[in-house]
């Protein structure tokens, strides 16, 4: 049995193709999921609210921390230097200039701080003020629908 010897080699991608796929995928992934469950609650609650209601907590709403005390919310272009504990040091990674379409949620229980984002086409904290904000959980809450969104403001007394 006779082999030719003038065939190339097959060449195989470098390590760097293998190891970027995969974290582009979890990227992609994780990026599309990660706000969704809170963002579902969120939009339940305000479809059945009548009247005033309280952002949702609890089990089996998806917030980052079920049982929260006080959320901060943060929305695009916010300066977030002045943001207070617990709150300061979770948002100090926050690109709020990077865009328009997000804004974020910070769930807090006692020194325990975590994030989420939601989609200002879906639920809009943003409408009227620029700055963080902080809430506490028993905080009334109106919702309207104005053109598909549900835009959330903090009720007054």
């Amino acid at each position: 049995m006779k082999f030719s010897q003038d065939k190339k080699p097959v060449q195989l991608p470098t390590a760097g193709v293998f190891l970027a796929v995969p974290l582009l995928l979890g990227v992609s992934l994780t990026g599309c999921a990660q706000n969704s469950g809170y963002q579902e609650s969120l939009a339940s609650a305000a479809d059945n609210a009548q009247g005033t209601f309280s952002l949702p907590r609890g089990e089996d709403i998806d917030a980052p921390i079920p049982l929260w005390e006080k959320v901060l919310i943060v929305c695009p272009y916010s300066d977030t230097k002045l943001v207070p504990e617990p709150f300061a040091k979770d948002v100090q990674n926050l690109d709020t200039a990077s865009t328009e379409s997000m804004q974020w949620l910070l769930f807090s229980e006692q020194n325990n701080v975590s994030r989420t984002s939601v989609e200002r086409t879906a639920i809009d904290f943003c409408q009227g003020e620029s700055r963080p904000i902080e809430y506490e959980s028993n905080r009334a809450w109106h919702a309207e629908k104005r053109d598909g969104v549900w835009v959330m403001e903090p009720a007054t007394d």
